[in-house]
C-alpha cells in the first residue's frame, strides 16, 4: 500500500471512531456523566492547558511522566546492554546470571512496588527504579539473544584475518546483535511507559498518571479521557522515534 493510501485510511478509521464516540454521547446511549462527548473533552482539554490543573501545567505533568520514564529506561539500558552481551558471549556468565535475568522478566513490575516504596520513600527514586526493573530484564535478555546468535563463521572469518578479542566484539559481535537489542528496546520501552502511569497512581503529586487518579476522585472524566489521548500520543511518538533510530542505525537490518 502507498503511504498516501495508508495515512488516509488511519485518519478515516480516527474519524470512524471519533464519530461513533460522538454520536453515542449525543443519543444519551451511555450518561454524559460517565461517557463525555467529544466537545466535553475539548473544553476540559482547552482549562487544563490554558489554567493547569490543581496547581500544576500540562506541560509540567508530561515532564514529570517523560523524565521518570527516559531517566528508568535510559538506565536500564546503560546496565543492561552491556550485560546482555556478556551474557550471549560468555557461557560462564549466561549460566552464573541468567537463572536471575529470567526470574525477573515475568514479574509484574506493580508488585513490588509498595517494596520500593518502603525502601526508597514516595518520591522519583521509588518510581525510577520501578521502571528501570521493568525495561532492565527485557533488554539483558533481548542483547543475549542477540550476541548468541550471531553465526560462529563471521567470528572465525575475522580470527583468521588477524582480529583480536575486542576487534571481534566491535566489528562482528556488536553491529551482529543490534537489531535484537533495538527490538528489545522497544519492547522494554513499551513495558516502561505502560508502567509510570501505573507508578504514578501510587503516591505523586505531578504526572498524567497522577491527572488520572486525582481527576477520578473528582469525577471528571473528561479530564480522564483528555489524559488518555496525551498518553496515546505520547506512545505513538516515542515508539515511531525508536522505530527512527533503528532505520538510521541498523541501516544493514535484513541485508544479511
Amino acid at each position: 500500500m502507498r503511504p498516501r493510501a495508508g495515512l488516509l485510511l488511519g485518519a478515516l478509521s480516527v474519524t470512524v471512531m471519533v464519530g461513533g464516540w460522538w454520536l453515542i454521547a449525543a443519543a444519551g446511549i451511555v450518561r454524559a456523566d460517565l461517557l463525555p462527548s467529544p466537545k466535553d473533552v475539548w473544553d476540559a482539554a482547552t482549562e487544563v492547558v490554558t489554567q493547569g490543573y490543581r496547581g500544576t501545567t500540562l506541560w509540567e505533568n508530561i515532564g514529570a511522566t517523560l523524565g521518570r520514564l527516559l531517566g528508568g529506561f535510559f538506565a536500564a539500558a546503560f546496565v543492561g546492554i552491556p550485560l546482555g552481551l556478556w551474557m550471549g558471549s560468555s557461557r560462564t556468565a549466561n549460566a552464573a546470571l541468567d537463572w536471575i535475568i529470567q526470574f525477573l522478566r515475568p514479574l509484574p513490575p506493580l508488585s513490588y512496588m509498595i517494596l520500593l516504596i518502603l525502601w526508597f520513600g514516595t518520591g522519583d527514586l521509588s518510581k525510577g527504579m520501578l521502571l528501570f526493573l521493568t525495561a532492565f530484564p527485557i533488554i539483558v535478555a533481548s542483547s543475549a539473544a542477540g550476541a548468541r546468535g550471531v553465526k560462529e563463521q563471521r567470528i572465525q572469518a575475522a580470527q583468521a584475518l588477524g582480529a583480536k578479542r575486542r576487534a571481534v566484539f566491535r566489528h562482528v559481535t556488536l553491529p551482529s546483535a543490534a537489531p535484537m537489542i533495538l527490538t528489545g528496546l522497544q519492547i522494554a520501552l513499551a513495558a516502561a511507559f505502560s508502567t509510570v502511569v501505573s507508578a504514578e497512581l501510587l503516591a505523586a503529586t505531578n504526572g498524567l498518571g497522577w491527572m488520572v487518579i486525582s481527576a477520578s476522585t473528582f469525577l471528571r472524566n473528561d479530564i480522564i479521557i483528555f489524559c488518555i489521548i496525551i498518553l496515546g500520543l505520547l506512545g505513538i511518538m516515542l515508539a515511531w522515534l525508536l522505530r527512527a533510530a533503528d532505520k538510521w542505525v541498523i541501516h544493514w537490518r535484513g541485508r544479511d
